[in-house]
């Protein structure tokens, strides 16, 4: 269509042609994928950035000493990769609802919680309004995010003066001291830049999910990696709520519901 031309019958017909023709290359190769034994070779596992950075960092380092001849590679994007296309073997997601087409399993939950960095919680009045603290916000592309939902809903008089639009980038700025964030509990429990000034956000928390396509699951260095992230991520999760800042309480949130 572009230029200005458009496909006639015969360029519709080998168009779709074309499509099944690949569609049978992409499943060919992901039977002979999963049938493959050998625990060698490479595993490519997509994330977010999130995720990736404080989470399968700590599952990785355990699995690779324990699977020398296994390579891992982590791909690192905020999009949903297509796993029937194999752009990786293994997806580790933060969703509310896992593709139906896929095989999916929870490994975990995302609680979030209000973090600020120790200087700043100091400055914090203890009983201070929740509309009147300085948030770090959300930009237009997490508008639709748990946290940023929350923030609207719960506290529908604050007004963030700086707004960002990805998670690692408003757990930085948070211990920086730029301002108070709602963050994952599991990711700022990790960072000794940060303090939790409340109690768990009474809402929803987001379910992890591990993905793999059918076609792939019985390849064993796929199955090798699923297992471990299975197995290990439930109890690195608990660890990381009990080991994280003890919380001040400055800021008694609307609604909020007893956590760690």
């Amino acid at each position: 269509e572009r230029g200005g031309y458009l496909p006639n019958a015969h360029g519709e017909a080998v168009a779709e042609a074309g499509q099944t023709m690949e569609s049978a290359a992409l499943a060919a190769e992901r039977k002979v994928r999963g049938a493959d034994a050998r625990l060698s070779g490479l595993v490519r596992i997509a994330t977010s950035e999130m995720l990736g950075a404080y989470l399968l960092p700590r599952l990785l380092e355990r699995f690779m000493a324990e699977h020398p001849e296994i390579e891992v590679e982590v791909n690192i994007a905020n999009r949903a990769v297509n796993l029937e296309r194999h752009e990786a073997d293994l997806a580790l997601r933060a969703t509310p609802h896992p593709p139906q087409d896929l095989i999916a399993r929870q490994v975990g939950e995302i609680g979030s919680a209000l973090f600020a960095s120790p200087a700043l919680a100091a400055r914090l009045t203890p009983g201070l309004r929740p509309e009147s603290l300085p948030w770090i916000g959300f930009g237009e592309e997490m508008a639709n995010v748990l946290q940023a939902r929350w923030l609207r809903e719960a506290v529908p008089d604050a007004r963030p003066k700086l707004r960002m639009d990805a998670f690692v980038a408003i757990l930085q700025t948070a211990a920086a001291g730029a301002g108070v964030a709602i963050l994952p509990v599991f990711a700022a429990a990790q960072d000794p830049r940060l303090v939790r000034i409340s109690a768990p956000l009474d809402a929803p928390a987001m379910p992890i999910w591990l993905l793999t396509h059918p076609d792939v699951r019985g390849n064993a260095r796929v199955r090798a990696l699923l297992r471990y992230v299975a197995e290990h991520t439930p109890p690195l999760l608990e660890r990381l709520l009990c080991d994280g800042p003890a919380c001040e309480q400055v800021c008694p949130l609307p609604g909020r519901r007893r956590g760690p």
